[in-house]
């Protein structure tokens, strides 16, 4: 072999040398250290929920008879015992509870037909939210948890139920959400949005997914640098919650650099 193809060799094995001392240190440095996040976690079961009534009075005849006088409108609040309508016989019928006229379905001097509804009352005071959910949904939710609701234009008044039962009805799986106070304005078979509350930390550890590495991660504990197990779960695109792990607000997590970074 020549002189020169020697010196060849020999210049393209410490360029080679050098580039690999210089990606590797690259690489080293650009890893990086940051703290762990110390905030709050909400993790929740979110669906469109219905408001609905447990008390509903549908006037109905036992035979065809006319409406004589009609005593209330449709959207008119009555008390228990007001007058609704009077039949051409001179029965009159009475509200069983106070609450909402919702329909009217036949005027004065019209005839209703035996079993049909002339008119409906709902008890407004007897609200509560129904939701449906999936299977794989349905099993995270339990009697008890809290419930947040958000009403279309009302999303400044916070609203605020609780879980009171779980059950299936035909083909879905249900939820009852019982609220206390519902907005005002709000009326039954109205829809809200409904976040339940599945789990809450309010002081979660929270460290950055690409940080972790087969369920440890690296930290530096008092210039220390070391290897701790953990188990984790994502939060968003950019963090983990740590469940379960040795891991100090005041501890350094290494942050490993991006793959595509040491090329």
């Amino acid at each position: 072999m020549s002189t020169n193809r020697k010196k060849a060799y020999l210049i393209a094995a410490i360029a080679a040398i050098a580039i690999a001392s210089l990606i590797c240190g690259f690489s080293h440095h650009s890893n990086r250290r940051a703290h762990p996040r110390i905030g709050p976690v909400v993790e929740a079961v979110y669906a469109l929920g219905i408001v609905k009534t447990d008390r509903w009075y549908n006037v109905r005849f036992g035979m065809n008879a006319v409406i004589q006088k009609l005593y209330v409108v449709e959207g008119q609040e009555i008390t228990a015992g007001s007058p609704l309508l009077m039949t051409d016989s001179g029965i009159i019928f009475r509200a069983p509870f106070s609450g909402l006229v919702t329909q009217v379905l036949f005027r004065e001097s019209e005839m209703a037909p035996a079993g049909q509804p002339v008119m409906t009352l709902a008890d407004t005071r007897t609200m509560y939210v129904r939701v449906s959910l999936d299977q794989k949904s349905i099993i995270l939710v339990r009697k008890g948890q809290k419930v947040e609701l958000s009403f279309e234009n009302l999303r400044d008044s916070r609203t605020e139920g609780i879980v009171e039962s779980v059950y299936p009805s035909s083909n879905e799986f249900v939820v009852r959400i019982g609220v206390r106070n519902f907005p005002d304005g709000v009326l039954p078979e109205m829809n809200c949005d409904t976040a339940i509350i599945i789990r809450k930390n309010e002081n979660a550890v929270l460290v950055l997914r690409n940080a972790i590495l087969q369920n440890e991660i690296t930290i530096e504990r008092k210039g220390k640098r070391m290897q701790v197990k953990v188990q984790a779960k994502p939060v968003d695109r950019e963090f983990s919650e740590i469940l379960e792990g040795d891991v100090r607000p005041d501890d350094f997590v290494i942050v490993r650099a991006k793959k595509n970074s040491s090329k």
